[in-house]
């Protein structure tokens, strides 16, 4: 696109004391060096704020108690409050776009305005004269952005690593970022086809010069990967999409090697570096999960590939996977890449570890949507017969490769209160998050048996804060709860010890399972009416549901691959699970929702064909007084505000699931710590919040 060669053009200055190329490059990545730098300090004082808790002798150890903690306390509200706002979603007909929260776009705008003005400073884009000196500027603005994108695409990130942030989120920003890159690209070859355009060039100049060839190319293949950067795209294939991204990055790279001079072919080198990096990581990582070679503990005890996993199929097309003794270790909330190239050849996919590494297995909820998962479905369901008998038990297992783990999440034992919201298959994050927190108090109780139980008598060193924990979960049918009935069971009987154990045991522990209708609610949208704040007879309130309305609210579960029954419950074709329940603690008795569908598990026979639906198995609740199960749907802020009431310190809100359910506890969780005035230093408790999800 220029002729850039046989000169050092980085010391250039565009006149009347204007910066050089080069100064340019360097003031983008202090300004980039800045905003990391701001994101390793919070994550130092993070970490600090958290053993300093757990090490604090009070019976508040997550409330400030100096007045220098309570000014960081303050401006951490402030900051969270300001980055979790969201607006209202964007509707395109039948296509519904869920923007992010304001804190990851603010950053995102905070480049792109960046970039603008280090390209055009000092220039008047109107003088024909400025043209060629403009393309130089963005030429070499656009290429300094080339480490910044390939930073935040790696699993094994630095950026990650020295900030406490997980990959995919990185990787958000990653897609954004490469976003502005293309914009500046375009920019850069716009001023010199501009340029040449005066002269009637653009044609001779593609045909006869090399560098504008090679910078041609570079901009069409990197306007290749920006059209296919879409999620509707991505989605469609995602083995297809990372294949055809890697190869047309290289060629990207590639392009640009050739077209940039010589001074700057650096920040090429540095992209290549960090990809090999990346690799090199990866390739470490996955022998180490699954070589039991490098293990000296378990050289003798295991084949060379470490790693067996039994399949067992779930009502509601899920697939339970269990790889016992595994030989990695991992926290709560992290995730594996998990293969089986046995079933799905040449694929991976990311599961959430739903166990802990106490119960010295890896288990996985896997659900059964097209591709790979549906073949681990079918495998599973070819071994088990319908009233649940399995074959032998070795043709049930396969070798598995696992890569990882990854994910990154604060430690919630140093939060005084937790919430811990899930829709459908959300539950395998907050699941965990939940039993490392149980089996601390069971420590902390004097459980011999319980993992760190040493560890906590040598340090005598608080292992929680955490004084109690809401768990909600929504669910479409009551079949669902089998997936964790045993879980539920486990974690209450732990509780339950504990108590036994420490007659003044002051912890607190509710769960709630919300039961919603089937497909209802795909096809309504829910608008609360001024009456719905009325509570009525039952406890219940009632809830207009319009159609073909703009969408306020998604669906609080996720589409399951399950036939629908069309029935309906009550009146009108309407069905008390849809109703929002305002405060559960009024509910004496929860009404019985008839309109939940059969589950599905294929018999042997038709695993490859069709699917034989089953009765769901009958659920025998748990008579515990810290158990229920609801028809209807959750009312987040008020769960959430009845737990900040009680809270003596700082209080975690954790949400996974679908938008709907995620976007109404951002809201709430925004909503209420600005009604409590946190970020006003009136000494309320802050709230943290996390949302887990692969992007906005």
């Amino acid at each position: 696109m220029d002729d850039m060669s046989g000169m050092d053009m980085g010391s250039m200055s565009s006149g009347n004391g204007m910066p050089s190329l080069f100064e340019f490059q360097r003031y983008y990545w202090a300004v980039v060096g800045t905003v990391i730098g701001v994101g390793v300090v919070a994550n130092v004082l993070s970490r600090f704020l958290a053993s300093q808790r757990l090490y604090d002798k009070s019976n508040t150890p997550s409330k400030p108690k100096s007045v220098l903690f309570g000014v960081y306390a303050t401006i951490t509200a402030t900051t969270r409050e300001a980055a979790n706002v969201t607006l209202q979603p964007i509707v395109f007909g039948s296509y519904t776009l869920n923007l992010p929260p304001l804190g990851p776009v603010s950053l995102v705008m905070a480049n792109l305005v960046t970039i603008v003005v280090m390209m055009l400073y000092g220039f008047d884009t109107t003088d024909k004269y400025s043209w060629e000196d403009i393309g130089y500027r963005t030429g070499f603005m656009t290429i300094c952005q080339l480490p910044l994108v390939i930073l935040l695409a790696g699993k094994q990130n630095l950026i990650g690593l020295l900030t406490g942030t997980s990959y995919e989120r990185l990787n958000w920003y990653h897609r954004w970022i490469s976003r502005t890159l293309w914009l500046s690209a375009t920019i850069h070859m716009g001023f010199w086809f501009r340029d040449y355009a005066q002269y009637d060039y653009i044609i001779t100049m593609l045909k006869t010069d090399s560098l504008t060839r090679h910078g041609f190319t570079a901009w069409c293949v990197l306007t290749f990967i920006f059209l296919t950067s879409f999620a509707p795209i991505r989605e469609w294939s995602y083995e297809v999409f990372v294949f055809q991204h890697i190869v047309t990055m290289a060629g990207f790279l590639a392009a640009v090697y050739l077209h940039a001079p010589d001074e700057v072919k650096v920040w090429v080198w540095i992209p290549i570096g960090l990809v090999c990096f990346d690799r090199f990581a990866r390739i470490l990582v996955l022998a180490f999960a699954n070589l039991s070679i490098v293990h000296f503990d378990y050289r003798n005890e295991k084949p060379f590939f470490a790693n067996k996993a039994t399949f067992t199929p779930l009502p509601g097309n899920i697939t339970h996977i269990s790889i016992p003794n595994p030989v990695i270790n991992w926290k709560p909330g992290q995730h594996v890449f998990f293969g089986c190239h046995s079933i799905m050849p040449l694929q991976s996919h990311p599961f959430t570890i739903m166990s802990l590494p106490s119960d010295k297995r890896l288990d996985f909820l896997v659900r059964s949507e097209r591709g790979g998962t549906r073949r681990i479905f079918q495998f599973a369901s070819k071994y088990h017969t319908l009233r649940g008998e399995t074959y032998t038990s070795s043709k049930n297992q396969r070798t598995v490769f696992i890569e990882g783990p990854y994910g990154c999440t604060r430690s919630l034992r140093q939060f005084d209160s937790v919430v811990l919201f899930a829709g459908g298959m959300g539950c395998t994050f907050t699941l965990p998050l939940m039993r490392d927190i149980v089996q601390t108090w069971k420590v902390e109780c004097g459980d011999s048996s319980s993992a760190g139980s040493k560890y906590r008598v040598m340090t005598q060193k608080r292992l929680a804060a955490t004084k109690r924990i809401r768990f909600v979960w929504v669910i479409k049918r009551r079949s669902q709860f089998s997936w964790l009935e045993s879980w539920f069971q486990s974690i209450l009987e732990d509780v339950q010890l504990c108590k036994q154990l420490c007659p003044g045991f002051d912890k607190e522990i509710k769960l709630s399972i919300y039961l919603t209708c089937d497909e209802t609610l795909e096809k309504f949208t829910r608008v609360e009416s001024p009456e719905a704040h009325s509570a009525q007879g039952d406890g219940i309130n009632e809830v207009s549901l319009k159609k073909d309305q703009v969408l306020i609210q998604s669906s609080y579960t996720t589409p399951e691959s399950t036939d629908t029954t069309g029935e309906t419950c009550g009146q009108n074709s309407t069905c008390c699970c849809i109703t929002t329940v305002k405060n559960e603690e009024d509910v004496s008795s929860p009404p019985i929702c008839n309109c939940s569908g059969p589950a599905s598990i294929p018999s042997a026979d038709a695993a490859n064909s069709s699917v034989v639906p089953q009765s769901p198995p009958p659920i025998s609740l748990i008579d515990s007084d810290e158990f229920r199960m609801i028809s209807g749907r959750p009312h987040p802020r008020t769960l959430i505000r009845n737990v900040l009431e009680r809270a003596e310190g700082e209080s975690a809100v954790v949400v996974c699931g679908p938008h709907g359910l995620a976007a109404d506890v951002r809201q709430s969780v925004v909503s209420l710590s600005d009604e409590r005035a946190v970020h006003k230093g009136t000494g309320a408790q802050g709230i943290y919040l996390h949302v887990e999800n692969f992007g906005w």
